[in-house]
């Protein structure tokens, strides 16, 4: 069972130093909301949580999905507003006391509210603790990973893949000809990219696809690309590793090892530490740069940017093609 620490929550998520969201990069940890729907005990990354708050009355707009309840005015902001209880099992029976709240949540450069049925607390945990989906379960599941925290198992949703199915994405959906066309050259360079979602990897596959680079290997997790990366560093030396690997394109929240981990990795080996690594990440925020700095990333691209992280891409690779 994971270790943790634990605090309570406050209505704003927004200070990092009243709440101790982690500041360092690469130590593998990270905090995460508790908070229940329905009987079920779910989780979100701390850093996506801009508010908690009670249940603010909505305005119903036509034509949303059944589970959007409608608009909140958050501030200067409106917002839509999800039932998650709704859109996890397409029913909003509440026959038990419950403590309704709204997490207002900020990723892929959007604002969500969800309802949820009450908020427990916030934990500090491993990303070696969190474990990844199962395989088999398909690939339509708005999970990323599970933990066990105080005998209970805590499901960690998938609120990218739930945004884009509510088509709430803000764009992460990847349009038609939104990808910058790789030269010839670029199209030869073998890469590397984990993400934890499986909508985020069916996209980043056709991005990359559609661009035309032909050797791309993609993984669920940090640890999967790891594992990859030290096989095909001992089958090379730092001036050959190039002809086997020219970029890492990786997400940050990701089971068992997390982006900034995955990266102090790479800077840390001999083989491996020049390679470029770009974080594509729905986190945005100054502290995420900072920690993206702290480790070595070569970029750090907000998702979803598809046409940014392309041009990058290029970039980077440019010194491989001219070769």
């Amino acid at each position: 069972m994971a270790t943790a620490t634990s605090t309570m929550p406050s209505a704003s998520m927004s200070s990092t130093a009243s709440h101790g969201i982690l500041l360092d990069a690469g130590t593998n940890e990270v905090e995460i909301l508790v908070f229940r729907v329905g009987e079920q005990h779910c989780g979100v990354n701390v850093a996506k949580v801009r508010q908690v708050h009670t249940v603010e009355l909505t305005t119903f707009l036509p034509r949303f999905p059944e589970s959007v309840d409608g608009v909140i005015r958050i501030r200067n902001e409106v917002v839509p507003a999800v039932d998650l209880q709704k859109y996890l099992w397409g029913t909003t029976q509440r026959d038990v006391p419950t403590d309704e709240r709204q997490l207002l949540l900020e990723f892929n450069n959007q604002v969500i509210a969800f309802r949820v049925e009450a908020v427990d607390r916030v934990h500090r945990v491993s990303w070696n603790d969190i474990l990844p989906v199962p395989q088999g379960l398909g690939k339509d599941v708005s999970v990323t990973g599970v933990v066990h925290l105080e005998g209970r198992i805590i499901t960690l949703l998938d609120f990218e893949s739930i945004a884009a199915e509510l088509d709430l994405s803000g764009g992460t959906q990847l349009p038609v000809d939104s990808t910058v066309e790789a030269t010839k050259g670029a199209t030869q360079c073998p890469l590397v990219f984990a993400d934890d979602s499986a909508l985020i990897r069916r996209m980043m596959e056709a991005a990359l696809g559609q661009a035309g680079y032909e050797d791309v290997r993609i993984f669920s997790d940090g640890q999967e690309a790891w594992d990859y990366l030290q096989e095909i560093a001992r089958q090379n030396t730092p001036d050959s590793i190039r002809q086997s690997l020219s970029a890492i394109i990786t997400d940050v929240e990701m089971p068992r090892m997390d982006g900034f981990s995955l990266t102090k990795k790479i800077r840390e080996h001999q083989v491996l530490k020049d390679l470029p690594v770009i974080l594509f990440s729905s986190l945005v925020s100054k502290d995420n740069e900072k920690k993206g700095r702290q480790v070595g990333a070569t970029a750090q691209i907000s998702k979803p940017k598809w046409e940014e992280l392309s041009s990058t891409l290029l970039d980077v690779l440019g010194d491989v093609t001219q070769a």
